[in-house]
């Protein structure tokens, strides 16, 4: 690499590819499924492919009081929804499980991952695609239309459901089923050479170190690096 003849150290040159990545919007593709944002019809194969396991499958109208059972152990989750029946994922968002299930004020969701998450006790757990909610007590924001990418499951002793996305009403649906995957950031397999593409991006600081993809990191410590700093510091960092 190119790099190597300027003598500079690892930390260095990883500095040096994500002020790269905030700046020109390069990314480094390779096997991982991370995904930055709300994610749509995704195969169920892919996440299984990539690492990913399932944690948790029940039907829309399957009580959900508190996150317990929602809750794995893996570094990182995502929560999805799909039809019964179906091979593909309708809806999805992934980002480290800590900062998922971190409770939240009533209305008042964190930006994770590209995401806008919230999870508030007695109320609802789920994401949407802007800081606008309105949980009373699931996410009711554009319930007849452009609630598309809204996902929202009740937390609450006498109700499953509510909504996947502009489907809403399914407090004792069994058409639709509620999915928690999870992953403990390890390479599923072997990584070919990363591919460097030159992108037209907008994206922000703290949105280039979510790209769907990552610098080659086969043991998961650069992203759980990077996801620390996040935490304390990405409001710091636009």
């Amino acid at each position: 690499m190119y790099f190597n003849h300027l003598h500079l150290s690892k930390k260095q040159i990883t500095a040096v590819l994500v002020f790269l990545f905030s700046i020109f919007g390069i990314q480094s593709s390779y096997a991982d499924y991370y995904p930055s944002g709300i994610q749509q019809n995704v195969s169920e194969q892919i996440l299984i492919d990539n690492g990913w396991t399932k944690f948790y499958e029940q039907t829309y109208g399957t009580i959900t009081a508190t996150t317990a059972p929602l809750r794995p152990s893996e570094q990182y989750v995502i929560l999805a929804g799909k039809a019964v029946g179906s091979s593909t994922i309708t809806l999805a968002a992934a980002a480290q499980t800590s900062a998922v299930f971190t409770e939240t004020v009533i209305n008042t969701p964190q930006l994770l991952n590209g995401t806008y998450w919230y999870n508030t006790p007695n109320q609802s757990i789920g994401f949407a695609p802007t800081g606008t909610i309105l949980q009373g007590s699931a996410d009711t924001v554009d319930r007849f239309s452009g609630g598309d990418l809204r996902l929202s499951w009740h937390l609450i002793s006498n109700q499953g459901g509510w909504r996947l996305g502009s489907v809403t009403e399914l407090n004792y649906s069994t058409a639709y089923l509620k999915q928690v995957w999870s992953w403990d950031g390890t390479r599923a397999g072997p990584a070919p050479a990363p591919v460097f593409v030159r992108q037209s991006s907008n994206l922000t600081f703290a949105q280039s170190l979510y790209a769907s993809d990552t610098l080659s990191d086969p043991d998961g410590e650069l992203r759980k690096t990077v996801d620390q700093i996040m935490l304390k510091h990405g409001s710091l960092i636009k």
